[in-house]
């Protein structure tokens, strides 16, 4: 196991800062989502990380592949295929993709589709046709489930994984998020074991969205499930952090250490 944390929640005013204090604090990836970073050019970000021990992890995705516009849909394609080309070179872990946030965007086209059906058609479409890029670039699309709160669309885990089985191939996997599935699953555990072969990262905050350890979510079902499956990946701290930052950073990696020690 290893630990991992979102870009945006690192103090310092450049990445080469966040990766100095990253290797201080003993973390061992770091999640890009920034444009500022996103934007270097990958031989400048291929160095950059070769000075430092921390890794890239996960790289923002589109958020625009359900647009009612179709020139929308295709920039988002294009933006994905870029995106999947720097994930292969940086040797990040996978593309992360989140659908939709919200409400719908499409139109209820009911009797004949629901906007929900039609929003399922249409990112199964988008997936099955960036499956060669992601085989390409040898890196992944991950989708993330969001609570009901934040999506209407793909909340669960089983909900990522049967995109996963209707794609049927490698490049499509999910992210398991101990927050959300706080919210959505009714046994963490065993929706973890039912979709293990398809999680490719996991994301860790407590019941609050506090760093772990400062809410009431118990994570060792959850964490020995991974194990159990063979989980040898991230656990990446995506929360608010409770205190000064720096320290707050010490405190979750300490506790998810000796959890998952634990566990």
């Amino acid at each position: 196991m290893k630990i991992a944390v979102r870009e945006g929640m690192v103090p310092g005013a450049t990445l080469e800062e966040k990766l100095t204090l990253l290797d201080d604090l003993g973390y061992d990836g770091i999640e890009l989502h920034q444009p500022s970073s996103l934007d270097r050019g990958v031989d400048d970000l291929f160095g950059l990380f070769g000075r430092h021990r921390v890794r890239p992890t996960t790289i923002d995705g589109a958020r625009k592949l359900l647009d009612p516009d179709p020139v929308e849909r295709q920039a988002s394609l294009a933006l994905l295929r870029r995106r999947l080309d720097l994930c292969g070179r940086l040797g990040a872990t996978a593309v992360l993709v989140v659908p939709v946030f919200g409400k719908p965007l499409v139109p209820d086209l009911s009797p004949w589709r629901t906007a929900v059906d039609v929003e399922k058609e249409l990112l199964l479409a988008a997936l099955t046709e960036l499956v060669a890029d992601t085989e390409r670039a040898g890196a992944p699309i991950m989708l993330e489930p969001l609570n009901r709160y934040e999506t209407h669309f793909v909340n669960t885990l089983e909900q990522g994984a049967e995109f996963c089985r209707r794609v049927n191939r490698p490049g499509i996997r999910i992210m398991a998020d101990f927050f959300h599935m706080s919210i959505e699953e009714a046994d963490i555990a065993e929706s973890i074991r039912r979709s293990a072969p398809f999680i490719r990262y996991v994301h860790v905050a407590d019941s609050n969205r506090q760093q772990p350890g400062r809410g009431h979510l118990d994570f060792l079902p959850g964490f020995r499930a991974l194990k159990q499956a063979g989980y040898d990946g991230y656990l990446g701290v995506e929360c608010r952090l409770v205190g000064p930052p720096i320290e707050a950073l010490k405190e979750a990696a300490i506790h998810l250490r000796k959890l998952w020690a634990e566990a």
